[in-house]
């Protein structure tokens, strides 16, 4: 299948203000309470059982659906941009930190561009690494600000500096334009930080967690020094966008098969990117990778390629570990109000702390 295959559908959330509000409601009610209004029986697929708070929430998701039949019918991807993060603007999705955090924004110069990167230091720093965190969004979705309250809430719980990047997004910068902010971002972090790049331990989620993982395979296909760790937030891995979770979990639960496919097709420069291993993860690139944790969620048509990405870093000898939350969907950790997501973020930062130990 080619990958520059094109999108005909995408679906986005419109959010107005009386559903605002009606969400902000629902983030209060019980689960005992859900259960006796809705009269909705649990979501099974493949033995595993929908968080049932999550099931409501992609519900009232649902009502305010609405579906571009020609994504390039926006005049930029700015205003696709607009329309889809909008709706996030007012909507308590995210628990709150544990602790203080102090913000600072930082600017990483360049000859032809600047990027932004903000650092997050909680009052008490626990840990002596230093996190470099990619956003997700597809490559073309996602800032600094979209992430903002997950990573409050992840440095605070996890206890350590976490420098976020604002890398540049396709379709207006292809392939490898974003690894290459990386690159000078992981570099600028340990220049400005007097660190080692061995003691900075990459993350990032979904398209975050590709170019996490992007760079650490193209440093170590370079001979360049390696990151301590990555951790990876179910990664996007494989353009082909064909195995059995993305088709079990096509639509319906937050992220689609035919997003995926658009996205792709936003971020590739050539079809010769196919067959670059920091473009196509499914390619083995035959180098000692950083010790890996894999997080992958059970309603994700991202799922299986995650799953993949462990055993091929397994099989090849690298050190990883994968954890599976079969209850939750892709993009759980930016949902820390409902509490299944909650109790799976502060689950696998404990998991973080012990591969940063």
């Amino acid at each position: 299948m080619s990958i520059m295959t094109s999108l005909n559908s995408y679906k986005y959330y419109k959010i107005d203000h009386g559903h605002k509000n009606i969400l902000k409601i629902f983030f209060t009610l019980p689960v005992w309470f859900l259960r006796l209004i809705t009269f909705q029986r649990n979501t099974i697929v493949n033995n595993q059982i929908l968080d049932f708070q999550t099931q409501i929430f992609l519900s009232l998701q649902a009502l305010q659906a609405n579906t571009i039949d020609d994504p390039d019918s926006f005049e930029s991807a700015d205003e696709l941009r607009e329309k889809l993060e909008g709706g996030r603007e007012g909507l308590p999705l995210n628990a709150k930190p544990s602790q203080p955090i102090k913000i600072i924004d930082h600017v990483i110069k360049n000859q032809s561009f600047n990027l932004k990167i903000r650092e997050y230091c909680p009052e008490k720093l626990k840990s002596s690494n230093a996190i470099l965190y990619f956003h997700g969004g597809g490559y073309v979705l996602g800032s600094i600000k979209t992430h903002d309250p997950w990573l409050q809430f992840f440095s605070s719980y996890l206890g350590a500096k976490i420098f976020s990047l604002e890398y540049r997004l396709a379709p207006e910068n292809k392939f490898p334009s974003a690894l290459k902010d990386a690159n000078l971002a992981l570099e600028w972090l340990a220049q400005e930080n007097d660190l080692s790049i061995s003691t900075v331990s990459l993350c990032g989620d979904s398209a975050g967690a590709h170019l996490a993982a992007s760079l650490s395979t193209y440093r170590a296909i370079h001979g360049l020094e390696l990151p301590h760790s990555q951790c990876l937030l179910y990664p996007m891995t494989d353009p082909a966008c064909n195995s059995k979770s993305q088709i079990d979990f096509q639509s319906g639960y937050f992220l689609t098969q035919q997003a995926m496919i658009w996205f792709w097709n936003q971020m590739i420069a050539s079809n010769d990117n196919l067959n670059e291993p920091t473009f196509n993860l499914t390619l083995d690139p035959k180098v000692p990778l950083p010790k890996t944790l894999i997080i992958t969620a059970g309603f994700d048509p991202l799922s299986d390629e995650g799953e993949a990405y462990a055993r091929l870093l397994h099989n090849a000898g690298n050190e990883v570990q994968q954890i599976h939350y079969p209850h939750l969907i892709h993009g759980f950790v930016n949902m820390t109000s409902l509490k299944a997501a909650e109790g799976a973020a502060k689950d696998l930062i404990s998991e973080y702390k012990n591969l940063l130990s």
